[in-house]
């Protein structure tokens, strides 16, 4: 999807860009906000308003669940766009902050800040 601001490739576990069709976690920009597409970018992915990603970044890095809670938010809810072999990448990838919150892009990236009316 055209106006990525931000890739990270879960497969080289990297800031990356031009990450189609690898696993992923990509923001885009759209005129209701930043969207957050998990996956592969082709067919086995998902995609959220920057709000829920933004909740789900806290829960993980705040450690509001336990381990069997993490395994069922990303096994479970979001089974599609992150396959298990790149789940620990995923996790790190939050947990060490290479994903940032949506709401910084907003504000920090003059592409964005044209696109997003918030």
């Amino acid at each position: 999807m055209a106006g990525y601001v931000f890739e990270f490739d879960l497969e080289e576990n990297k800031i990356s860009k031009k990450t189609v069709p690898y696993y992923a976690v990509r923001y885009y920009a759209t005129e209701k906000g930043i969207l957050v597409e998990i996956g592969d970018g082709y067919r086995h992915e998902i995609r959220l308003k920057g709000k829920y990603w933004d909740r789900i970044l806290k829960i993980v890095r705040n450690n509001e669940l336990d381990d069997s809670g993490i395994k069922a938010l990303i096994r479970g809810l979001m089974n599609t766009g992150v396959p298990k072999d790149y789940e620990d990448n995923f996790l790190m990838a939050i947990k060490k902050g290479k994903t940032r919150p949506t709401e910084e892009f907003v504000w920090s990236s003059p592409c964005v800040s044209k696109l997003v009316y918030l």
